[in-house]
């Protein structure tokens, strides 16, 4: 610590423009060292912010004063965790709902109105009938993990009417009085018309999708997942893929990351792919910088931080 009224933020990373916007806040000062840099002998600072990996030099960081590490994802899964020496970890938990939430009501609005199939590159054989074209409203959607992610695709599906289920560890009680809370998804997914998937990637979840969870589903399920990959078993999707009981799968993590080419998944028809980019629109980066802000000043004032990483369970 600098003095009385100062914090020193080490900023451990690459591929994020972190450094310019803490630098703009008085109340901290900025030391930035390279994910990949050796950590000069007289480094020391309150806070390290850094990604969802760690650092190859992050353990030696760690070991100069500090108390609080963040990272600037939200899923840690991946995370050293045996680096950590009483340190507290936080996650950029809730940041990136919005744009996420909308990038699965996109999916779901598309799979419901037949899209990308209902698009003319010739003349069709009828014109004005198109029997693909279905609706969101009256359908239900089963969504596994009611974190932020979750509690906006409720909403916005809450929005157009749809029945809603929402899965999650453990109680009953959801953000929204219409939807519906269960702790086993068993119970409800051959109930799904749409099954979202934004749990957190632990051994608990692993191949949570998997040939006995796909072999209960509604015919012509459309399968989202925004989470990690490994919550699906891929081979046991393309299963399910081919038989039709899963009409799509619009995919936006993949098991491994980043997907090599080439992979069945990159030229399956029913598969909706995109490389990890959900998160991303106008704002998306200053969101979680103002979820990093808000923490800077709850550690300033002796308060309880957000997005608390509970080690042992790994989220």
């Amino acid at each position: 610590m600098t003095d009385a009224s100062t914090e020193t933020v080490i900023i451990n990373n690459s591929g994020y423009d972190f450094p310019s916007a803490v630098s703009e806040w008085p109340e901290v000062q900025v030391i930035e060292i390279p994910s990949v840099a050796d950590v000069p002998a007289d480094l020391t600072g309150d806070v390290v912010v850094t990604t969802t990996e760690g650092s190859r030099n992050l353990a030696t960081i760690l070991e100069r004063g500090v108390g609080w590490v963040h990272t600037v994802g939200t899923g840690v899964d991946n995370f050293p965790f045996d680096v950590l020496d009483g340190q507290t970890l936080t996650c950029s938990r809730g940041a990136s709902g919005l744009p996420i939430g909308e990038w699965v009501f996109a999916q779901m609005l598309a799979f419901a109105k037949g899209m990308p199939e209902v698009f003319a590159s010739d003349a069709p054989e009828t014109w004005g009938i198109d029997r693909r074209i279905g609706s969101l409203r009256g359908a239900t959607v089963v969504i596994v993990g009611v974190g932020g992610i979750g509690t906006e695709v409720t909403r916005l599906s809450l929005a157009l009417d749809m029945n809603v289920i929402g899965v999650r560890r453990r109680g009953n009680v959801g953000p929204f009085d219409e939807m519906t809370i269960v702790n086993d998804l068993a119970e409800v997914i051959g109930e799904a018309d749409h099954l979202v998937l934004a749990a957190p990637a632990t051994a608990e979840t692993r191949h949570l999708i998997d040939a006995t969870m796909l072999d209960q589903v509604k015919p012509g399920l459309h399968l989202v997942n925004i989470a990690r990959g490994t919550l699906i078993d891929q081979d046991a999707l393309r299963v399910a893929l081919d038989d039709g009981r899963v009409a799509r799968a619009s995919l936006d993590v993949t098991d491994p990351e980043p997907l090599p080419a080439p992979h069945w998944l990159y030229d399956h028809s029913k598969v909706m792919l995109t490389p990890h980019t959900s998160w991303m629109g106008p704002g998306a980066l200053s969101m979680m910088m103002a979820l990093l802000k808000a923490n800077i000043d709850h550690y300033r004032a002796g308060e309880p931080l957000e997005g608390i990483v509970d080690v042992e369970l790994g989220y």
